[in-house]
Order: structure tokens, then C-alpha cells, then sequence
């Protein structure tokens, strides 16, 4: 009996044993599992922060390219409304226009956002345009995007010369380059390789290079062309640059001659000084005579252009000219010259009209400093002792032994919307404002 209880005893003492053994433990695997717990939830909170802030700039992101993308949109409605629609209808004047764009949907009908839109000077040749997208973020928070272009005409020198229907390098003749903002052709390290030449064409032989030719640079044919077939060269004739095509069809703006005082027809024998822009039906410098162009001058001329043998048309440092030739012809006789004396070929531009059809003639004993701009013309240049510029017409004859060299100080020259030009983009800046 006695020998019964003490088994008892020992058998609860041992199981008291146990369960205060099993009680420590689930007591201890408890204190890990916290302590487990604690640790894990110490490495998901930064995690957990970090996917969060990831997800803010990554809404903010999408947020921003969306209002970039309202904004350029102002830009693209503006530029649209001064070439071909009428932003006179816009809220404003001459000095300023501005339009909003409340609420602007998406295709599937989602709002994106505003776009505000500004125009300075919108009649101006070079008018400011700032276009602002705004894309709400968070709460009251909104994503604001401005975009500010300046806009200008078409720079149509990029070329040495382009013909639009075709241009003959005649023998001995040579095409090269130089940058007048950087001195004189004989400057040292002055003279280029960019003295490209080019056409819209894409018949056979519509750039011909005939024996001892030589071009500094690159001969470009139609868009979609053969280079091989459109550009030929002859034996002899030598190509610094490539043969390549255009990626697309050059198209040429027309020039609008401005509104000038009437001064009929002028022919001068002797010496004359011109100061003031005028349209002229004809205009003749007679052998040994002189004119002087002493300010910047437009001649707007509707028949012929003329200069007779030993005359010379001078055009002083510090002026300009513009020849307009809205019909008839334009020729320099021998020994005839026009005298740039700032040496600055972007001070003398010869325009043509789109009804100028005529054929322009330029055969100067001395240096020639100019550009001429006449889409639908025929030019002529016999200039063995230099013409320092550009040329784009219809069809381009280079004589025996003329020597271009381009000047690419002409690519920044514009044919401006005032004289019949569309706006394009000058200059392009994103302005972030939230």
C-alpha cells in the first residue's frame, strides 16, 4: 500500500516535471517567434516604405510625361493655328493670344489634364510660345510641365547649291566650304568639306559631274532615288563625300515680295546712291556707271535686271540688299560686279518669286559675296574667281572653272513667315514648375 502511493507521488512529481518542462518551452518558442517577428516586421517596414515611395515616383513620373506630353501638345496647337488656322480668335492682341484647354480627354474619354497656352507677339516673325500641362498628383497636389519654344522661318541654305530639277558641274569646276563667322576663306584651317550639293530629282544623270570636277562634299539625289543612277560621274571628276538620298522631298517656300512704294523704271548713268526700298518695273546700271547701296534695301523688280559692261553695284559695309525678281531675267554682262564690301554674303540675297521663271546670269571678274533663293529659276554661274555663298533654284549650271565655296553661316538664314514661310521651331526648353 505504502510502496502504491509513493509510485503516485513519483508519477505526479514527474508529470508536474513534464508539464512545467513543456510550459518553459512553449514559453520559450513563444519569446523566439516574437522576437522573430519583431526582426522581420523591423526589415518589411523599410521595404514596405521603400515599395510605397517607389509607387509615389513612379505615379509622379507617369504623372509628369503626362503633363510634358499636355504641354508639347499646347506647342503643337499653336505652331498649327499661326500656319494654317487663325489665332486672331484667341483670347488677346497682336502683342499677346492665350487659349486654355480645361479637362482634356484621351481617346478612351480618361481626363488627363489642362493645358494653358501663351503667345507673344504672335504676328511677329519670331513670336515666344509657352504652353503649360498640368496633370493633378495627390489631394490638391497637381504635376505642372511648361514647355517654351521659339519659333522662326525655313533655313533653306543647308546646301552648297540644290537644283530642285537638277544641277552640271562643268569641267575644272570646284565646290567647297568655309564659315565666314570664323574669317576669311584663307584663314587658316577655314576651308571645309560640307560644300554639299543636291536635288529633288530622281531621273538619271539629274547631277552630273563632268571631267576634273571636284566636290567637297556630299551629292545627294531624290528622296527614294538611286544615287547611282540619279548622280553621275564622269571619268576624272573627283567626289570628296558620298553619294547618298534624301529621306524626303525638299519643299520650298514662296517668297512674297512686300508692299513698296512704286518708283518705276530705273537706269542709271553715272553714279547714284540708293537709301530707301522700292518695286521698280525694270532696273539698269549702264556701262561705267555706279550705284551704291548705302542701308539695308529691298528692290522689288517686275521685268529685267540688268548690268551692263564695267558698271558696278556697290553695297556698302554696314548695309544690305535684297533683290526680289518677280518676272523677266537677271544678268551681269562681263566685267559687271556687285561689290558686297562687308564680305558678308548674308548681306546681299537674291529672291525670286514663284513666277519668277527667268534665268539668272552672274559672270563677276571679281570675288562674289551672296546668296540667291529662286526656286523656280534657271541660274547660270561662270565665277572663276570665287562666288562666296549659296544658290537654290530650279536648275544650277556651274561654267568651266567656277569656283563656289559655301558659306555656312547661311544655314541660319531664314526665309521668314512674313515672306511666305511656315513656323518651325528655333529653339525648345521644358520648364519643370510643381
Amino acid at each position: 500500500m505504502e510502496k502504491t502511493r509513493s509510485n503516485d507521488i513519483k508519477r505526479i512529481s514527474f508529470l508536474g516535471k513534464s508539464l512545467k518542462s513543456r510550459h518553459e518551452e512553449q514559453g520559450f518558442v513563444l519569446i523566439v517567434g516574437l522576437v522573430i517577428m519583431a526582426i522581420l516586421l523591423l526589415l518589411a517596414v523599410p521595404f514596405l516604405f521603400q515599395v510605397s515611395f517607389e509607387n509615389r515616383l513612379t505615379d509622379k513620373s507617369y504623372k509628369s510625361s503626362a503633363a510634358v506630353s499636355l504641354a508639347e501638345a499646347g506647342i503643337d496647337r499653336a505652331i498649327w493655328e499661326l500656319n494654317y488656322g487663325d489665332i486672331s480668335s484667341w483670347t488677346g492682341d497682336d502683342t499677346q493670344r492665350t487659349m486654355d484647354i480645361t479637362s482634356f480627354q484621351a481617346a478612351g474619354g480618361n481626363v488627363i489634364g489642362d493645358v494653358g497656352i501663351k503667345v507673344v507677339d504672335p504676328t511677329a516673325d519670331h513670336p515666344i510660345v509657352e504652353s503649360r500641362g498640368v496633370v493633378s498628383y495627390v489631394g490638391p497636389k497637381e504635376v505642372v510641365r511648361t514647355v517654351r519654344s521659339e519659333l522662326g522661318g525655313f533655313p533653306p541654305f543647308k546646301f552648297a547649291a540644290f537644283g530642285d530639277e537638277g544641277i552640271l558641274v562643268d569641267q575644272h569646276v570646284m565646290v567647297d566650304s568655309y564659315d565666314s563667322r570664323n574669317g576669311d576663306y584663307d584663314n587658316p584651317g577655314n576651308v571645309g568639306s560640307d560644300g554639299d550639293i543636291g536635288t529633288n530629282s530622281v531621273d538619271f544623270s539629274a547631277i552630273y559631274m563632268d571631267n576634273s570636277s571636284d566636290l567637297a562634299g556630299d551629292a545627294v539625289s531624290g528622296a527614294e532615288s538611286d544615287p547611282e543612277s540619279v548622280i553621275i560621274t564622269a571619268p576624272g571628276a573627283h567626289l570628296d563625300g558620298e553619294k547618298r538620298a534624301l529621306d524626303n522631298p525638299i519643299t520650298f517656300p514662296q517668297i512674297n515680295p512686300p508692299s513698296l512704294p512704286w518708283m518705276g523704271d530705273y537706269s542709271m548713268s553715272g553714279t547714284d546712291s540708293i537709301f530707301l526700298s522700292g518695286h521698280y518695273g525694270s532696273f539698269t546700271i549702264e556701262a561705267n556707271s555706279v550705284v551704291t547701296i548705302e542701308d539695308d534695301v529691298i528692290l522689288y523688280i517686275t521685268g529685267n535686271f540688268y548690268m551692263d559692261i564695267n558698271s558696278r553695284l556697290d553695297i556698302a559695309d554696314g548695309a544690305s540688299l535684297q533683290i526680289i525678281m518677280g518676272s523677266g531675267s537677271f544678268e551681269m554682262d562681263q566685267t559687271s560686279n556687285i561689290n558686297n564690301l562687308s564680305r558678308d554674303p548674308t548681306k546681299f540675297v537674291l529672291f525670286g518669286t514663284e513666277v519668277f521663271t527667268g534665268n539668272i546670269y552672274i559672270d563677276q571678274s571679281s570675288e562674289f559675296y551672296g546668296a540667291i533663293y529662286a526656286p523656280n529659276a534657271f541660274v547660270e554661274l561662270d565665277q572663276a574667281d570665287g562666288f562666296f555663298g549659296a544658290i537654290i533654284a530650279n536648275n544650277v549650271l556651274f561654267d568651266q572653272f567656277t569656283m563656289l565655296h559655301y558659306d555656312k553661316a547661311l544655314e541660319d538664314l531664314e526665309i521668314l513667315p512674313s515672306m511666305g514661310s511656315l513656323y518651325v521651331v528655333k529653339s525648345w526648353q521644358i520648364k519643370v514648375s510643381d
